[in-house]
Formats: C-alpha cells, sequence, structure tokens
C-alpha cells in the first residue's frame, strides 16, 4: 500500500521529471557528525548542568534513598536551570541492578554497602550530556569495590588516549577488550590459560563487558555516524567501558564526553568528579 510519503515523491518525479531524487538522511548524517563550535558550546551546556547534578546527587545520596528519589533530584536541578529535561531516561541502578545495561525502572531501596550505578545526562538546546558514574550509598568504597573501579578507571583512560582523527571505531573496540582483558585477569575474573584457548570470535571478556566502548554524541544520544568512517576532527564520542559481576551483585560503569580534535581528545567532562578520592570525600562533605 502507497504511504503519503510514497505518493508525494512520485508526483515531484511525475512533476520534476529532470530533476534528481536522493534520500536527505545520508546527507544530514554526515554533516551532524562533524560538530560547529556552537555545537561543541551546547554540548558543554549540557554537561554543565549534568555536573551540577551529580553533585547535588552526592550530597543526597545514603543508606534508604529509593532510586526515584535520586532521579527526582536530577531533573529538579536540570529544570531549575532551564534544561529541556533528560536526554534520556536515566538509569538509577543500585546493586544487583547495575548488572542490567538499560535497567531504568529505578523503584529499588539503595541498600548501605551497595554500589549504585548512575546513567544520566541534561538536554539543553536540543544537545545531550551523557555521564556515567558509580558512587557508594554509604559514602565509602569497599577494597573490592575499589579494585573494581580502579579498573574501568584504567581502561576508561586508555580508551581516551586512542580516540584521535583517522580511528576506525571497530578496531578501536578490539583493541579496548584486549586492555579490559587484562584488567579482568588482575581481578581473577578470568584465568590466563582458558584466555589463552578462548574462541577469537567470542572472547571471555564478554561475559563482563558485553557493550560498545563508544558511540557518536549530539542531536541524539545515541546519534547517526558510519561506524566503518575514520574518526575526524569536530566529532563528539563517550567512552564508557564497564564491569558487571553478576554473582557478586556489583556492577561499576565509568562515562565521559570526549571532543575529536587534530591533536588527540578533548574530555569535555573533566571537570566532573571522577577519582574515588574526590567522590568519598565530597559524598562526606555533603553529610555534615
Amino acid at each position: 500500500m502507497e504511504t503519503r510519503n510514497v505518493r508525494f515523491v512520485n508526483r515531484c518525479r511525475e512533476q520534476f521529471p529532470l530533476h534528481r531524487f536522493d534520500r536527505l538522511a545520508p546527507l544530514m548524517h554526515d554533516l551532524r557528525v562533524i560538530k560547529s563550535k556552537l555545537e561543541v558550546e551546547m554540548i558543554k551546556e549540557s554537561i554543565r548542568i549534568t555536573n551540577d547534578g551529580f553533585h547535588r546527587v552526592l550530597r543526597f545520596v545514603k543508606p534508604g534513598v529509593k532510586e526515584y528519589e535520586i532521579e527526582a533530584e536530577m531533573i529538579h536541578e536540570f529544570i531549575q536551570q532551564g534544561a529541556q529535561g533528560f536526554a534520556f531516561p536515566p538509569i538509577i541502578a543500585s546493586g544487583k541492578n547495575a548488572c542490567c545495561l538499560h535497567y531504568n525502572t529505578n523503584h529499588m531501596v539503595c541498600q548501605d554497602g551497595q554500589l549504585v550505578l548512575l546513567d544520566f545526562g541534561a538536554r539543553q538546546s536540543n544537545y545531550n550530556a551523557d555521564l556515567t558514574r558509580t558512587i557508594p550509598v554509604n559514602g565509602r568504597y569497599t577494597k573490592r569495590q575499589r579494585a573494581v573501579y580502579n579498573a574501568v578507571l584504567h581502561v576508561t583512560r586508555a580508551a581516551t588516549a586512542m580516540l584521535k582523527p583517522g580511528v576506525i571505531l571497530k578496531e578501536y573496540q578490539e583493541k579496548v577488550g584486549k586492555i579490559m582483558e587484562e584488567e579482568l585477569l588482575k581481578l581473577r575474573l578470568l584465568k590466563a590459560n582458558e584466555v589463552k584457548k578462548q574462541d577469537p570470535e567470542k572472547p571471555l571478556f564478554k561475559k563482563y563487558f558485553m557493550h560498545g566502548t563508544s558511540h557518536h554524541l549530539g542531536l541524539d544520544v545515541h546519534d547517526v555516524g558510519d561506524v566503518w568512517r575514520p574518526m575526524a576532527a569536530g566529532m563528539v564520542f563517550t567512552v564508557e567501558p564497564g564491569i558487571y559481576i553478576r554473582e557478586e551483585n556489583l556492577g561499576v560503569r565509568l562515562e565521559n564526553d570526549v571532543l575529536i580534535t587534530k591533536n588527540g581528545t578533548v574530555d569535555l567532562m573533566k571537570d566532573v568528579p571522577i577519582e574515588i578520592e574526590e567522590i568519598e570525600d565530597l559524598m562526606a562533605k555533603g553529610k555534615k
């Protein structure tokens, strides 16, 4: 059955037979992947508001709060600052919920001793921020939580350093996987003898890190872009590795937004707390 759009295209072709008709979407996609200076400024403003929302949450989180109460604190800050709202349905995942990648029911109570994974961002002037942090509900990471957190942080920084003009997203992902493999070996989640015998098409690290590391960011959170197109100056990507240990009810993900330049990357979220000590200190100050 012909749709309205098909009838419109056919009518145009009949009335203007000498014109060439192509789909606009591929052309727009090519334009959208390279951000102008103004677009980068809009993304930075969304990030600034998101950072303020994160600081508000650091002061608020404690044992007994509900995931949706954390979400409410975020949206309060966003709307108060004139943002359009959330860039996407936020993930507020405490304890084992963090092992569900797209968990967003946000209805559980945050318990003492758990971590809570926060994946959220503000939307301002139609441009989006995408931040993930994983914080301790009681304000202090346990020894095991610190070890997993620092492993993810190491991968985050190594992956960020790889981003530069000319890099192919798929090849970059494979290199990130190798770095993650090393961290999982250190955490004793993988065994060296089993890694040596693994099927290259089904690497063992994917049991604990099963998603991609980076995606385009802009007018959409997962913005348009060809994964085979080499990275170029002006592109904005997320960097978001994670480790999810279901048997321990423990999930950690960290995510920053970065701008590709001719000389490498600019971390657009460099001012958002990410070090363990930073987060613990801010949470402690919020309780005084």
